[in-house]
């Protein structure tokens, strides 16, 4: 996955769990452009979630949570 757009600079592995707009993270509905994913491997720890929740900021705390995170779609690399 690559940090937030339109920087393309990576900065975690994860695992593609769905792209279904009514796919739920913390609460809410992932949309069109987020896809639903957890983090494996976190390549920089510090950087912050494009869509922070209520106990997790950074990509270092989804990890640590084992939580799943939505993710800009276009930020994600096949």
């Amino acid at each position: 996955m690559t940090a937030k757009y339109p920087n393309k600079e990576h900065v975690t592995y994860a695992t593609f769990l769905s792209s279904n707009p009514r796919e739920k993270v913390g609460g809410v509905e992932i949309g069109n452009q987020f896809t639903k994913v957890v983090v494996n491997h976190p390549l920089q720890e510090n950087e912050e979630l494009v869509r922070p929740m209520k106990h997790c900021q950074t990509i270092g705390d989804v990890h640590a949570e084992g939580m799943s995170i939505a993710w800009p779609s276009i930020c994600l690399d096949a």
